[in-house]
């Protein structure tokens, strides 16, 4: 089968779009994890391995990922706590770290945003990019992660680790179109609309030469919550 990013006819692979590190599954868990949806006609699944899509990608291509999710799981999951609070007195506003890698990390954002799009699984059913999919193909395969504004990138995190993940949704956020994704606690907002940030974003989004910036987010009593509470309770026999 072709594979979606090099374009050869090659074996295609299990390749995860959000990395297996992201779903937080434990080997020793008896009971395997599960994908729920409120989208009629789709039941619930077990996903032991995550999800993932088996007609995008080639294994050499999955590779090229690699560093790139690696550099964000290492990041984001193994070692969260290190991770500084942003304090406004003795108000916690957010997490943040003074230096980072933006060229990884902007890229594996880049790559989640292209797998997602590309892939027919229907947790990503509401990933549409257009034409502009095939540009992001070439930065991928160029390794170039472009200016804060290129697909730009603005981080939430839940206040909470322990969070299940809900599907990447359409969102307009000071007249601009974004694409929400939620990898594990990490809420990503993907700036799919062409036109540059605008104030405040442009001062808090992912860019090179400035410091990483997540706003806090209440999970307890967020909308998020009440709808996997939702979507649980409705599985129930």
């Amino acid at each position: 089968m072709i594979c979606k990013l090099c374009g050869q006819d090659r074996k295609l692979i299990e390749a995860h779009v959000i990395p297996k590190s992201f779903f937080r599954l434990d080997p020793a868990d008896q009971r395997p994890a599960r994908l729920v949806t409120n989208v009629s006609g789709r039941y619930p699944q077990t996903i032991p391995k995550g999800v993932y899509d088996k007609s995008i990608l080639c294994e050499p291509c999955e590779h090229v990922f690699s560093s790139w999710d690696d550099y964000a799981a290492d990041l984001f999951i193994k070692n969260w706590k290190s991770i500084q609070p942003l304090m406004a007195g003795s108000e916690q506003l957010g997490y943040g770290l003074p230096k980072y890698d933006y060229f990884r990390l902007k890229l594996f954002f880049l790559s989640v945003l292209w797998r997602a799009a590309i892939s027919g699984h229907p947790m990503f059913d509401n990933v549409d990019l257009g034409p502009r999919e095939a540009v992001l193909k070439q930065s991928i395969l160029a390794g170039d992660p472009g200016d804060v504004n290129y697909f730009g990138v603005v981080l939430q995190a839940f206040d909470d680790e322990n969070v299940g993940m809900l599907n990447p949704q359409p969102e307009t956020l000071l007249d601009l179109r974004f694409i929400r994704f939620y990898l594990s606690h990490v809420i990503a907002y993907f700036k799919v609309d062409p036109r540059p940030f605008a104030d405040p974003l442009d001062h808090i989004a992912l860019g090179p030469d400035r410091p990483l910036v997540l706003l806090q987010k209440s999970f307890l009593g967020s909308k998020e919550r009440r709808l996997m509470l939702k979507l649980v309770l409705s599985q129930r026999p």
